[in-house]
């Protein structure tokens, strides 16, 4: 007969089967990673990483510079970074430091110009025209900040100036006495490259005592300098309506004035009467309020003349916009903060994204495109001092005719960090001519 032995079974504590388990289950996850970190290279791309796209139909590089390629996205509102426009003050007295505002009393009401121009900026308004428009309103993407001279901490930004010549105005002269006299700025101007100079200036008193001419509230802004006129005597003097109400002469009134003008400075054109640019701008007849037709709708476009000035649309802020990138026109006027390298600013194209830059674009901390993303690029794209562009290894990256740079001069950014795996290699395709420059890791 066969007899059958059986080995005796001893019981085994749960708790050591589970700690052998979990050990066991570490190594193996161990090995696993060390097997994956064999499989995936990380490096920076040269040129030799680079597909040459030769029958790609020559890029059009005049699109860098429409207010097309600027225009606001509202699914991607980091494409259109706040801005700080510098801005100062010259309050021009005659030659006894009268008639004008004075140093003693009057720096707090200039602060409070520049808080109330920006409380404007922060206030878009739906446009008024055309009737029952779909105008969209979109954010306003810049502000004022006042700016003295940074190697004089006691610097305010705000001047007092007194010229028996030059204090004054009268806007029907023909001589050099109007409003588009240079001679303040030529004589007065301070970091003419660097910051756009106000002036504060009056109507002649002899003029203003005449009853056929008009002490308004009037401005020129062109260039690197705009002009407000009228402003002291016009808040000296509040109007009194027919009904007994008193019209009192404020900064924010003056505000709106200020940010014409100075829309003038960034790019802006009138828009009632001439062609601007914009489509989205009509023309009118120009009514200063409501009333009668046709002036039963008014304009509040801030570069029109009306009594409001509080809406700009996506094509004036896009123009705008545009001259930021420019080094010739705005762009100097501007803080430089695209130069700190801000990690938390960071942009990431996502996963199954197909995204066209056609403008210019700052970035402020480091630019990831993920698995499966592709961004063109095809104008100039700086990146801040520390920073680099990553493509993830399903990542496809296409520089058409686009300089890749660090517009700063507090050093280089680092390059294009490619991440490939076993099976897959981002893709990197060059069409035109291609600027890779001032990186650490040489293209």
């Amino acid at each position: 007969m066969l007899k059958l032995k059986f080995r005796k079974l001893y019981k085994v504590p749960f708790t050591i089967l589970f700690q052998g388990n979990v050990l066991f289950l570490i190594i193996f996850l161990l090995q696993i990673t060390k097997v994956s970190a064999q499989k995936s290279t990380t490096r920076f791309a040269t040129r030799a990483d680079a597909t040459v796209d030769t029958a790609a139909k020559k890029y059009n590089s005049k699109s860098c510079t429409t207010y097309q390629a600027y225009l606001y996205d509202s699914l991607n509102p980091a494409y259109t970074p706040m801005r700080l426009v510098k801005v100062n003050f010259h309050i021009i007295q005659d030659g006894e430091g009268k008639n004008n505002f004075q140093e003693a009393t009057s720096k707090g009401f200039f602060r409070q110009l520049v808080d109330d121009a920006n409380n404007r900026l922060n206030k878009n308004e739906k446009m008024n025209l055309p009737k029952e428009n779909s105008t969209e309103v979109v954010p306003i993407p810049f502000r004022y900040v006042l700016a003295g001279d940074p190697a004089n901490p006691n610097d305010d930004g705000i001047y007092y100036h007194r010229n028996d010549s030059l204090f004054a105005m009268n806007k029907k002269s023909k001589k050099k006495d109007n409003v588009f006299d240079r001679r303040q700025y030529e004589l007065y101007g301070t970091q003419k490259d660097k910051v756009i100079n106000i002036f504060i200036i009056e109507h002649y008193p002899d003029s203003v005592a005449s009853p056929t001419y008009k002490a308004s509230s009037d401005g020129v802004g062109t260039g690197s300098w705009a002009k407000l006129v009228g402003s002291y005597h016009l808040w000296k003097n509040p109007v009194v309506m027919e009904n007994g109400d008193t019209l009192k002469f404020t900064t924010w009134t003056l505000s709106a004035l200020m940010n014409h003008e100075l829309g003038h400075c960034l790019g802006l054109s009138h828009s009632w009467n001439v062609d601007d640019g914009c489509d989205d701008t009509p023309k009118h007849p120009g009514c200063w309020n409501f009333g009668a037709p046709p002036c039963d709708v008014c304009s509040n476009n801030v570069m029109d003349y009306n009594a409001y000035q509080m809406a700009y649309t996506p094509c004036q802020i896009a123009k705008i916009c545009m001259g930021f990138y420019n080094d010739k026109t705005t762009r100097k006027y501007l803080v430089n903060d695209w130069c700190n390298y801000q990690p938390e600013k960071s942009m990431s194209i996502a996963s199954g994204e197909q995204v066209e830059w056609a403008g210019s674009m700052d970035i402020f901390g480091d630019l990831v495109v993920e698995n499966n993303a592709t961004l063109t690029i095809r104008c100039t794209v700086s990146m801040p001092p520390g920073s680099k562009i990553t493509l993830m290894p399903k990542a496809t990256l296409i520089l058409d005719g686009c300089t890749l740079t660090s517009r700063c001069n507090n050093g280089n950014w680092e390059g294009i960090e490619i991440l490939s795996g076993k099976k897959f290699k981002p893709s990197i395709i060059t069409r035109n001519k291609v600027i890779v420059e001032k990186a650490n890791n040489i293209w």
